[in-house]
Formats: C-alpha cells, sequence, structure tokens
C-alpha cells in the first residue's frame, strides 16, 4: 500500500468528521501495488446507516483532505449501487484502519528479521554448538555474523513483544495499556494467539541472560549463545504461527 501512515490518519480522521465513525472507507485501484509507482489515491466510502446526504459533504471532504495531504488527484466514490462494476472492484480494496495497517506494518519488518536471521543461521550452522575453545578461535567473519543473529533475534523478539502481541490484544479489549506483560500473554493463550506462554518466557530469559553475559566469561558467553541459536526454531514457530492465524482470520472476515 502507497500511502504514508500520515496520509491514512487524515483520510482516516477527516472521513469521521464528515461522514461519521460507523462509515467505512477504503483504498482501491494503483495505490494497493507497492511495486507501481504514482496513480490517484482511489477511495470507495460506505456511508453510516440512515445518513442523510453524503453525496452534499463530498466535496468539503476532498478539499480538506488536499488541504492536509497537499495536492494529488483524489477519487471518492460513494456507495449507492453495489451492483455497479466500479463499486464492486472498490470493496476488493483495503479498508483504512490504523491498527489493522500498523499490524501488517509490524509483519512486514517481522518477515525481514527472520530472513536475515536465517541467512545468518546458514552461515555458522557449521560451527554450532559452539565450545569454549571453537568461541576463543572466532574469526571476524563468524563474529560477524554471529552478531548479525543475535541483533535480528532481539529485533524479532522486541517486534512481537513490545508491537504485534499489544496490537493483537487491542483488537479485543478496548484498553491494554495498565496491562502487566504478563496478562498480555495470558490474554494472547486464552485467544489462541500463543500455544504456550512459557515458551515465550524462556526466550525472555535466554535473551536477558546473554545481555549479561562478557566476553572475559567464555564458559558462560558460550552457554548463553548456545541457548540463543536452540531457541531459533522455536521463536520461528511462535512468530508463524502468529502470521499465519492472523492471515487466516484476516481471509475468514
Amino acid at each position: 500500500m502507497r500511502l504514508t501512515l500520515n496520509e491514512v490518519q487524515c483520510i482516516i480522521a477527516l472521513k469521521n468528521k464528515y461522514f461519521g465513525f460507523e462509515s467505512k472507507i477504503f483504498l482501491f485501484g494503483s495505490r494497493l501495488d507497492d511495486q507501481v509507482k504514482g496513480g490517484d489515491i482511489d477511495l470507495y466510502l460506505i456511508p453510516e446507516e440512515n445518513s442523510e446526504n453524503p453525496f452534499s459533504l463530498k466535496s468539503k471532504f476532498l478539499i480538506a483532505l488536499q488541504n492536509e495531504i497537499g495536492e494529488q488527484k483524489i477519487d471518492l466514490i460513494i456507495a449507492s449501487d453495489r451492483n455497479r462494476v466500479i463499486e464492486r472492484e472498490a470493496m476488493k480494496g483495503m479498508e483504512l484502519d490504523i491498527g489493522q495497517i500498523k499490524l501488517r506494518k509490524y509483519l512486514n519488518e517481522c518477515d525481514k528479521h527472520l530472513l536475515r536471521i536465517n541467512e545468518a543461521y546458514e552461515d555458522i550452522k557449521d560451527i554450532i554448538p559452539l565450545s569454549v575453545s571453537k568461541y576463543t578461535t572466532l574469526n571476524k567473519n563468524e563474529v560477524r555474523n554471529i552478531d548479525q543473529y543475535l541483533y535480528r533475534f532481539s529485533k524479532l523478539q522486541d517486534t512481537l513483544g513490545q508491537k504485534i502481541f499489544k496490537s493483537i490484544l487491542a483488537i479485543y479489549e478496548p484498553n491494554i495499556e495498565p496491562l502487566p506483560f504478563l496478562d498480555i500473554l495470558n490474554r494472547l493463550e486464552k485467544l489462541h494467539f500463543l500455544e504456550d506462554k512459557n515458551e515465550w518466557l524462556a526466550l525472555r530469559e535466554k535473551r536477558n541472560r546473554i545481555a549479561h553475559q562478557y566476553d572475559d566469561e567464555p564458559y558462560e558467553m558460550v552457554q548463553a549463545l548456545n541457548d540463543i541459536l536452540y531457541y531459533k526454531n522455536i521463536l520461528e514457530s511462535i512468530y508463524l504461527y502468529i502470521r499465519n492465524k492472523l492471515i487466516d482470520n484476516g481471509e475468514k472476515n
């Protein structure tokens, strides 16, 4: 989707102002395709039930939107007859919802982190499990690959724990900010987005352990590194389970 988060927020805010919070707005057309440059911003609006005359507000909405996001070609189709070809096509578009868009962005981030994890793991698989003797004789390239693995492992873990978990729960509960992290895990387990919260807690413990190891403690460092390398498949399976469940839920909706 080729709209910035600020553009999406402006569209939604103005949609709420002129057409009501219960109305829905979709992006369709070329702007859905990340590979295509240019193109109009094609929007499709489904007004609230019993709204008086949304067509009279169309020009005000478009003028206000251009004032917010700058001069761009914007088209707005307001639902009137869903049997029309253009409306059937428009309804195949993406509903503009900040929570869902952020969630898609986080999933894309996680996909990239997982790709880099697997690339780094492929480069170091021949030297693991590590021993103290192997660890103390690592060459620069091996150190670089291990550092890349650890960095991406941490980024994937952080994006899941700090962003995706909360974004998922926000779909089901209106106010999650006061919740302790353990309560978030418990709720995700009940919603079947986590198969076993204890796996995540173990991952966090392994991550904390390696953060407190130092090069002058080679035995402890090797143990911590081997644990993180061992937990690769567990972190990957947790993420892919969540990702596939979100995709499956989206298709059903």
